[in-house]
């Protein structure tokens, strides 16, 4: 159950926007399923709030189970955290980077507030950025009742396309999600005028909303194809995170070839 107590400071997210009041009541609930607690506040200039329900850890970590089984995060990476990303594997220094995702993890909340996400990228395929943008959003997950999702770039345009109800409710989860990895960003642009307006919906959509995304590319962000004003949105709510040009799925491949040569040759 949540320990906290009347008179603590908390803060508060309603709809997009971040308050901070003082606990005025705690009620406890306890009716089968429904285990948690009412909480009320004092926000300076508002007044006594209406009750915000949270559930208590076992129900908790039951929802965050059914997110993550929702987020379309990709299988080999839905229970990735961030301690299990090596940044170790590349051969320059890595301090800057490693600073901005422990940021991101620890003070979320900030980057909440200003719909701020960020925006990892590298030249280099397999670099480590998919990767580390699904290790972050793990840790978002455990740590916040937030909704995420996950989606290349071809993928969202594919859903755009099929124009059915299912595909819709899709996309309008994808727009309205707490958190938003939108992967290979960059890589669909110059096609077709329609797929580069779809693509600024989605980022507009976002952006007047305050919801933060992940973004990750081949491309730096003054570089990235695509609507200028799609491009002028990221720059403006996104922290840059540039990965090393190195890549690890092709040495990871090539480390495991060695291995199996070395078994069947010995």
């Amino acid at each position: 159950m949540r320990q906290r107590n009347l008179g603590d400071r908390q803060q508060i997210f309603t709809n997009n926007t971040c308050l901070e009041g003082i606990i005025t009541n705690i009620s406890v609930i306890d009716e089968g399923e429904q285990k948690g607690v009412l909480e009320s506040y004092s926000i300076d200039n508002y007044g006594i709030t209406q009750d915000f329900f949270y559930l208590d850890s076992e129900n908790l970590n039951e929802r965050v189970e059914r997110r993550r089984s929702l987020s379309m995060i990709p299988p080999e990476y839905v229970y990735k955290k961030a301690a299990q990303f090596d940044w170790t594997l590349y051969s320059e220094e890595m301090t800057p980077q490693k600073k901005i995702a422990n940021a991101f993890i620890v003070k979320f909340s900030e980057f909440r507030k200003q719909g701020r996400g960020l925006y990892i990228f590298s030249e280099t395929k397999g670099s480590g950025k998919t990767m580390l943008a699904c290790c972050l959003a793990n840790e978002i997950m455990d740590r916040v009742d937030i909704s995420v999702k996950f989606i290349t770039a071809p993928e969202y345009v594919e859903l755009i396309k099929e124009k059915n109800e299912s595909s819709k409710e899709i996309v309008k989860s994808i727009k309205e999600c707490g958190l938003l990895i939108f992967d290979d960003i960059g890589i669909e642009s110059g096609k077709q005028s329609w797929i580069d307006e779809a693509i600024f919906y989605l980022i507009d959509y976002r952006d007047k909303h305050m919801l933060s995304t992940i973004y990750t590319s081949n491309f730096g962000m003054e570089s990235l194809p695509g609507d200028e004003r799609s491009i002028d949105r990221i720059i403006g709510h996104s922290v840059p995170l540039k990965m090393p040009e190195y890549s690890v799925r092709r040495n990871r491949a090539k480390e495991k070839t060695g291995n199996f040569l070395k078994e069947v040759l010995d």
